[in-house]
């Protein structure tokens, strides 16, 4: 061989050994498939009150409370309106929000989720307009809700809550 086939042969060779062990160096990493957000199952149980016109999942970032702890910097989502007199009815954050730019939850500590029903046809955002007929608590500790927590890029299953309205939980302050 001579040194000309040599010297383009460890060229050919030096060229792709670099190619095949090239990571890239600090490109981004690829964008994560996962949407950040939760979702769940709500159990109804026993019979919706007549006076029922409005049914949402609300989820707040600090606890409440205070009825001022009601408020619009507070609320960190609302879901689409859950029909009245459903028994069962499954949810996800990447499909019912009813607040622009939360279709995408972003990653953080929760304070407080609960499902809340109004009397007024209109969306009504102040605190004695709601009641609350369920608390997301923590499986296996009914004390205090439950914190719900979304790590970054992650999407929580199994947000579950019972609204059972022969025994509703403890309302917030500022309720009727």
């Amino acid at each position: 061989m001579s040194y000309k086939n040599i010297k383009t042969t460890i060229s050919i060779l030096s060229v792709v050994i670099l190619l095949c062990s090239c990571d890239h160096g600090i490109s981004p990493k690829p964008a994560s498939q996962e949407v950040t957000g939760f979702s769940g199952r709500i159990t109804f149980v026993g019979t919706w009150p007549d006076s029922i016109k409005r049914t949402h999942i609300v989820v707040f970032k600090d606890p409440l409370l205070d009825s001022k702890d009601f408020n619009l910097l507070n609320i960190k989502f609302i879901s689409r309106e859950i029909p009245f007199g459903t028994a069962v009815y499954y949810y996800s954050s990447k499909d019912s929000s009813v607040i622009p730019g939360t279709e995408a939850f972003t990653p953080g500590e929760y304070a407080y989720v609960a499902v809340a029903q109004q009397a007024s046809d209109e969306l009504l955002l102040v605190r004695s307009a709601w009641f609350v007929a369920g608390v997301y608590y923590t499986p296996g500790d009914r004390s205090q809700p439950g914190k719900l927590i979304i790590p970054e890029d992650t999407f929580v299953r199994n947000i579950d809550i019972v609204c059972d309205f022969n025994n509703p939980p403890p309302q917030p302050p500022g309720g009727n």
